[in-house]
């Protein structure tokens, strides 16, 4: 009777650790795909979003040992306004808006940014000036809408579009 109660009691715990031991297989599980998910969501956002990239750009010249999706998260989720980290899940310090400034300065003064659409988004007006141009020119007034004009043709023809260029660095 000892014996078989021995037996149950073994058997149990075996049941209860087997559980215990799918149970923390199934969450490495859920937090692995919750992973790929974001890494895939990073690297969709980089590799469609000209801004976001040279914010991972910049932050890779600061740390390049850091991944996007992994270490950190760049959001753009306002057309208007450039992306930004939303999340900073590295143990090493986070770089302000001025570090990141001045890494992008750099590495665009190096030719680390060869793609023209990179250089070109970098010193188009910005949107809010464009737009802003655009209704003072729906309105009659079209000095600064020509003013806007002019300035991005200056850029593009600075920064022409180069055959075989697929917007990946």
């Amino acid at each position: 009777m000892i014996i078989e109660d021995w037996i149950l009691a073994t058997l149990i715990i075996m049941f209860i650790l087997a559980c215990g031991w799918l149970y923390v297989i199934w969450q490495n599980t859920q937090r692995s795909e919750r992973q790929i998910r974001q890494v895939v969501s990073q690297q969709t956002l980089i590799g469609t979003d000209i801004s976001a990239r040279s914010l991972c750009h910049a932050v890779h010249y600061l740390h390049p040992s850091m991944h996007a999706g992994v270490d950190f998260v760049i959001k753009h989720d306002d057309p208007g306004k450039p992306p930004y980290i939303a999340e900073w899940n590295s143990t090493q310090e986070k770089p302000t808006a001025e570090q990141l400034r001045a890494a992008l300065t750099k590495i665009s003064e190096h030719g680390l940014l060869e793609n023209y659409a990179i250089r070109r988004q970098a010193e188009y007006p910005s949107i809010g000036d464009q737009l802003d141009a655009a209704f003072k020119a729906r309105h009659g007034d079209k000095t600064e809408q020509m003013e806007q004009d002019r300035r991005i043709q200056e850029i593009k023809d600075r920064y022409p579009k180069t055959s075989g260029e697929c917007g990946e660095m």
